[in-house]
């Protein structure tokens, strides 16, 4: 403050009083701010000891020098602990997310399995119905394929903590994460796929379906044509059906082989053997997926 600087210069104006530097000495007093009467929080200041010699130099330079050395040790192992904290925590929540998504697999895939029984059977059914009389159709079973957890991926992608794991980690949970897309996310992936059959078989009965008492759909009236449109389209849903089985398959596998191997280990060629046996046990659990004839 300007005030602050003319109390503590000697004023030798004749035509001010004494009474009146009193005066702005009081008010200046008053007006000062506690930042300007504290003491500074860290003082630093060069040595008091001046270098004469080139050892003394030496010596002075090689303080600085450690003392950084020091300070940057420390912020690198608070670093290291705290991202190893974190991948930690991210190697928990993924472990959880594997582990419920067990129970959850198993549960989809039996309803994928019910959904292609019905649908194969049912198209057998009006195939041997033939072109005219009576039709009718069975409800599908009770069931709906929900998607599986994958939020935990998601998130530390989001977050750019996907690094905290090994690269041959990243690369496997990546790869699950692209068959969980074309299972659940993608309307050209298998779950998709499964809709539009199920929209193209509403449309060939629709204005023909009339329910009865069992609970079964009377479609009588369907024309020959008509008949064989809504054949295909159940041979349709059992195909898209066993599509959403394969690709719940190999998640399970991928998932079940991240579960029971350690993270840095994923790409040993050793733990790899362990993958194929895991993925031809889940395959041999469901005939209905191998193909007669297939590039598989």
């Amino acid at each position: 403050m300007q005030g602050e600087k003319t109390s503590d210069t000697p004023v030798s104006s004749p035509t001010e009083a004494p009474t009146t530097l009193v005066s702005r000495v009081d008010s200046s007093a008053q007006l000062q701010s506690p930042l300007e009467n504290s003491e500074p929080m860290l003082d630093i200041h060069a040595p008091d000891q001046t270098v004469h010699t080139w050892k003394d130099f030496f010596i002075h330079i090689a303080t600085i020098v450690v003392g950084l050395l020091i300070a940057l040790s420390l912020e690198q192992t608070v670093e290291f602990l705290h991202h190893r904290h974190q991948r930690h925590q991210l190697d928990e929540a993924l472990q959880r997310d594997g582990e419920a998504n067990r129970e959850y697999i198993k549960d989809d895939i039996a309803v994928a399995q019910g959904i292609m029984d019905w649908a194969l059977g049912q198209a057998s059914a009006l195939e041997h119905a033939g072109p005219t009389g009576p039709l009718s159709l069975r409800h599908m079973p009770p069931g709906i394929i929900y998607s599986l957890n994958a939020g935990v991926w998601l998130s530390a992608k989001a977050g750019g903590l996907t690094s905290l794991l090994p690269a041959g980690a990243q690369n496997w949970l990546e790869d699950m994460d692209n068959v969980y897309n074309q299972t659940f996310v993608s309307n050209a992936g298998a779950k998709g796929q499964l809709n539009l059959a199920y929209n193209a078989l509403d449309q060939a009965i629709v204005g023909h379906a009339t329910e009865t008492h069992s609970g079964d759909l009377d479609l009588s009236t369907l024309t020959a044509a008509q008949r064989s449109t809504v054949v295909a389209c159940l041979r349709s849903i059992a195909e898209q059906a066993r599509g959403v089985m394969r690709s719940l398959v190999s998640y399970d596998a991928d998932n079940e082989y991240i579960l029971v191997t350690p993270r840095d280990q994923l790409d040993n060629p050793n733990a790899m053997k362990r993958y194929m046996e895991i993925a031809r046990e889940r395959a041999e659990a469901h005939p209905a997926l191998k193909y007669t004839f297939s590039a598989d």
